[in-house]
């Protein structure tokens, strides 16, 4: 456990988890502003409304942006991209070795495997957090009120479907950066493997839903959690490995 919080403490303090949750927010943003036509522009025109009439809740804005194209085509990399190549670097740099003396080999790889997923998870939670105050501050500004909360809808389930898949993507680029033995990788590779997913399940498996990275937040938790540890034992294999070679 002490080495699970000493890795999350590092991802989450290093410059790229802020400049991903920074790219994130904007992303979520942005899918906001393109499913209301124009977010600002919305927002003066909520004065011509009553209160209760306003047509979108807080809820409603947050799950068109975790739902959004900006904020789904962006998840994969954007997620990677604090910590993914971390354990890697260890092993290159050759810092695996008194990280490992200190810790242990096992208590080393599982700091580093779940470090790696919970920092995709985080990232993904801080960010629609982020956009919520966004969002109030500009409903503050423009309407002179705060936004209306609503009945929730499907924003919570939705918000965990995108955590889980937030740390399947933070995952499989750690995966793929051991494999190849590549930094690189731990950030490109989950993008282009949600572009080919999407592309084959688009063209050839149109009914597979879960075959579409894109279709994730909508479909079935329990199939998430199976892909996070799935990815996670991966990574206990790749990482297991590399304390076996240069440790």
């Amino acid at each position: 456990m002490k080495s699970i919080c000493y890795d999350v403490h590092h991802a989450i303090a290093r410059r790229w988890f802020l400049a991903a949750l920074i790219a994130t927010t904007v992303a979520l943003y942005l899918s906001v502003g393109q499913a209301t036509y124009g977010l600002i522009g919305y927002l003066e025109s909520y004065e011509l409304f009553e209160e209760n009439s306003f047509g979108y809740s807080m809820t409603d804005m947050l799950t068109m942006g975790m739902k959004g194209d900006f904020g789904l085509l962006t998840l994969p990399a954007l997620s990677a991209l604090p910590f993914a190549a971390q354990a890697l670097h260890e092993i290159k740099s050759g810092a695996i070795r008194p990280a490992v003396f200190r810790t242990g080999r096992n208590s080393w790889i599982i700091g580093k495997a779940a470090g790696c997923v919970i920092s995709g998870m985080l990232l993904q939670g801080a960010a629609v957090g982020l956009l919520f105050l966004i969002l109030n501050g500009l409903m503050r500004g423009y309407a002179g009120q705060w936004f209306p909360w609503g009945d929730g809808g499907d924003f919570w389930p939705i918000l965990l479907r995108r955590m889980l898949c937030g740390g399947i993507w933070a995952g499989v680029g750690c995966v793929i950066a051991l494999a190849t033995e590549t930094a690189s990788a731990a950030y490109l590779s989950p993008l282009c493997l949600c572009y080919a997913l999407m592309m084959i399940g688009t063209r050839f498996f149109p009914d597979v839903a879960m075959l579409n990275p894109m279709q994730w937040v909508n479909g079935a938790a329990w199939l998430l959690v199976v892909l996070l540890i799935i990815t996670i034992a991966l990574q206990a294999l790749f990482l297991k490995r590399g304390v076996q070679r240069y440790a």
